[in-house]
């Protein structure tokens, strides 16, 4: 079992991290199309993985991926969700919108808990995920031999968005 392969439809509303609903009233249709399912031998993150574009009334607008690991390299340094909103279609709310359509996907997973990381310096990324409803757990410091240390990075922001009712991960 794992995500759906079609696009997504937006939920009106969707409960996380046992606050109230989040709620998202879309100006454009938003959804997520399949764009590649990955085996462990194929993926770029060693595990299965799903990327999706996002699709706003008809064009791609960024892409997000969901990774089913759950070492200490999903937990702290790279997440279970990524996701990329291409410049010219930035500050619409693609992303956290993105972000709301992959949580049925997160849940066939049975991820009870979606771990999804930053850097200080990306404030876009940290406000949608506040925005979401994420919690800032902590800072940790990326080791040398981590691909990212090499470009330059030093410290991921570790965010938490507890998703009620899933049990595992």
């Amino acid at each position: 079992m794992g995500p759906a392969t079609g696009p997504a439809t937006l939920p009106a509303a969707v409960e996380v991290s046992g606050r109230s609903a989040v709620t998202v009233s879309p100006a454009v249709d938003l959804r997520l199309e399949l764009e590649t399912a990955f085996i462990p031998a194929n993926s770029p993150w060693g595990v299965r993985a799903w990327r999706y574009h996002i699709v706003a009334d008809g064009t791609r607008v960024g892409t997000i991926s969901l990774r089913d690991g759950h070492t200490r390299v999903y937990t702290h340094l790279l997440g279970h969700i990524g996701f990329a909103v291409d410049a010219a279609h930035r500050g619409h709310g693609y992303a956290a919108r993105a972000v709301l359509l992959l949580l049925p996907e997160v849940a066939q997973l049975r991820i009870d808990t979606a771990w999804i990381t930053t850097t200080p310096d990306n404030a876009a990324c940290r406000r949608t995920l506040e925005r979401i409803g994420c919690e800032l757990v902590e800072a940790v410091e990326i080791p040398p031999y981590y691909e990212t240390y090499r470009r330059g990075e030093r410290v991921k922001l570790r965010y938490r968005l507890a998703l009620p009712g899933n049990a595992g991960g």
